[in-house]
């Protein structure tokens, strides 16, 4: 079976009633699969959720989720109660992780449409958008030769669009659509989940399966700290609020 993945149709559903399918344990530890939530497994260079699970009256932490071959693994210590095949659960995700990681994903989205927009050599690899040490790789030459008047550039448009820009959008997408729209699109997207494209105001569109705000008037601020050449790419880092 594949896990229904519920907090891509809404970023602020942050409890749901889900079935349970099994319990058993890996090299993590014990976990739960259910046919549907709204707990956000880790990827994409976001941090899991975390949060509870309500079963017979009894709140079961989820200490970190995952997402394997189609099912998202709930990680936590179910033996204070016996979980059984097609049990009703509620689920809790907790609330403040969730904002602070989406305004993180949300904030690395704005930076690095901006740098591509601004150096078309450059092409974002790799996101790391966990609130401590928010940084975008890039791979390809940069064409700018000074890094501190480059990231002033960068700076300078992000915030115009904090001023300007207020929408978010996301939308799924079939493996065909965006193929034909977007040729340059990453080769390594991961298999089994729903496609689904993010959009900031009149910057370029881009695939991604986080979550993401509805309005960037959410966030105060963001801005690039620093830039650096590392094993080849650009690591651009940044900072948010």
């Amino acid at each position: 079976m594949s896990t229904v993945l519920t907090y891509l149709e809404d970023t602020y559903k942050f409890t749901d009633k889900a079935h349970v399918e099994y319990v058993t344990n890996d090299e993590r530890g014990y976990y739960c699969v259910l046919d549907s939530t709204v707990f956000y497994p880790q990827g994409g260079g976001q941090p899991s959720d975390i949060g509870t699970i309500e079963a017979k009256g009894v709140q079961l932490p989820i200490t970190f989720v995952s997402f394997v071959d189609g099912d998202v693994r709930h990680y936590g210590d179910f033996s204070s109660v016996s979980l059984e095949k097609g049990e009703e659960v509620t689920l809790y995700v907790d609330e403040a992780r969730r904002m602070q990681n989406t305004k993180a994903h949300t904030a690395g989205h704005l930076m690095y449409t901006i740098v591509e927009s601004l150096d078309k050599n450059l092409i974002a690899v790799k996101g790391y958008h966990f609130p401590d040490g928010s940084y975008v790789e890039f791979q390809g030459s940069p064409s700018f030769e000074n890094t501190e008047t480059f990231i002033a550039e960068v700076n300078t448009k992000i915030s115009a669009a904090l001023n300007e820009v207020s929408s978010v959008e996301a939308s799924l997408i079939t493996p065909e659509e965006l193929a034909v729209r977007w040729s340059n699109i990453s080769n390594n997207l991961p298999p089994g989940k729903p496609l689904r494209v993010v959009t900031i105001g009149n910057l370029h569109p881009t695939p991604c399966g986080g979550t993401h705000l509805k309005s960037l008037n959410e966030l105060k601020n963001v801005v690039v700290t620093k830039a650096k050449r590392q094993k080849g790419n650009l690591k651009v880092s940044y900072k948010f609020e």
